[in-house]
């Protein structure tokens, strides 16, 4: 799907969407109470259990070729673990078979994601480091293109990713902790309009070797590694449609630009050179997702999409690319150890910011 279609598809969701966000952001007005639209889970520990194809692919140029490279890694596990404001997420590597092994080699997967979830404020941090990698389209580097039986490898490439988003809800009726952490329920429909900022430092290295197709080891005598920063404002819309109070169904759509700054260390006969180069971003992002709350129980599944556009000369390592993903979850909420709620309540008083917010929920209450 090209830039265009892209652009015209979220266009025609904004106009689906405009009526309910204008009687979501009019609800805000008729209603000062947000405890109508929101259930409070923070004293409740729950943890979650999620499969998703989350996996980031890149493209690389090899041999004057763009290269689309991705890990050998199926699907995604995950444990989730929310109390209070704060999420941890520990991703589970899940081992491909060993005649998969054989054509796409092994990698290696380390993934931890943390979130911290306020009434208005949302941060999220993960570090996401992968060894060893495929090139999928294969078939264009064999001559006679589907006549092959492995594809090519490069066993030593490393990726080490740590990126962050920072959000702030305009509409306090919103709860962004209950899509994104099930520490609330969303009770009564409502949208907000939701500006955020993402940001990626990135490493690409150890690609010098790689295995092709017939099982031999190729050393480069030209190659690249890359690291850089990239960071992109995006200004969202999210709502949340509350059936039965107990069913939901989230849609969002956020249009963003930024720049991505990197430095390119390149390897040839003749020695090593590095340039810093900047470029434009224009990103597109969407979503869905369905999910279904009691007090102790809850599951659902959500799909994200995120199409970039910058503009790479040919021979650039291509960062932002497309990517499509799912999630299917399950939790369940609990009365958290003691040990738990010790250690969050002494975080709490430590940090002047946490504590205030806690002050000011229970001036409410």
């Amino acid at each position: 799907m090209n830039l265009t279609t892209q652009m015209m598809k979220y266009l025609y969701i904004a106009a689906f969407l405009l009526p309910a966000m204008l009687w979501s952001q009019r609800s805000l007005r008729d209603s000062l109470n947000s405890s109508e639209y929101i259930d409070n889970y923070h004293d409740q520990l729950n943890i979650r259990f999620e499969i998703s194809n989350e996996l980031k692919s890149y493209v690389i140029p090899v041999d004057g070729t763009d290269a689309r490279i991705s890990p050998n890694i199926s699907f995604r596990y995950a444990l989730g673990f929310n109390y209070k404001f704060v999420s941890v997420r520990l991703g589970i590597r899940s081992g491909a078979a060993k005649k998969d092994q054989e054509k796409k080699g092994d990698s290696d997967n380390f993934r931890l994601r943390v979130k911290f979830l306020f009434s208005k404020w949302s941060h999220r941090f993960e570090y996401n480091y992968v060894r060893g990698f495929y090139i999928k389209n294969t078939d264009d580097f064999v001559p006679g293109g589907d006549d092959f039986i492995n594809y090519i490898l490069f066993p030593n490439m490393k990726t080490n990713v740590f990126s962050g988003t920072t959000a702030y809800k305009l509409n306090p009726n919103y709860s962004i902790r209950a899509t994104e952490a099930q520490t609330e329920i969303q009770r009564k429909t409502a949208g907000t309009f939701m500006p955020s900022i993402d940001y990626w430092i990135y490493k690409i290295n150890d690609n010098q070797i790689y295995i092709d197709y017939n099982g031999n080891e190729v050393v480069r005598d030209y190659f690249q590694q890359f690291k850089g920063m990239n960071t992109i404002l995006n200004l969202g819309y999210y709502y949340t449609y509350v059936y039965r109070k107990n069913w939901y169904l989230n849609v969002f759509a956020a249009p963003g630009g930024g720049y991505d700054f990197y430095q390119v260390t390149t390897t040839t006969h003749n020695g090593v050179s590095s340039d810093n180069i900047s470029s434009f971003v224009f990103s597109l992002q969407g979503g869905v997702a369905v999910g279904y709350n009691t007090d102790k129980f809850y599951f659902g599944a959500d799909y994200k999409n995120r199409h970039t556009y910058e503009k790479y000369s040919e021979d650039r390592f291509k960062f932002n690319t497309s990517l499509n993903e799912f999630h299917v979850f399950i939790g369940y909420r609990f009365k958290p150890p003691k040990v738990v709620t010790t250690s969050v309540d002494y975080i709490e008083k430590k940090v002047p910011i946490l504590d205030q917010e806690k002050s000011e929920k229970d001036k409410k209450l």
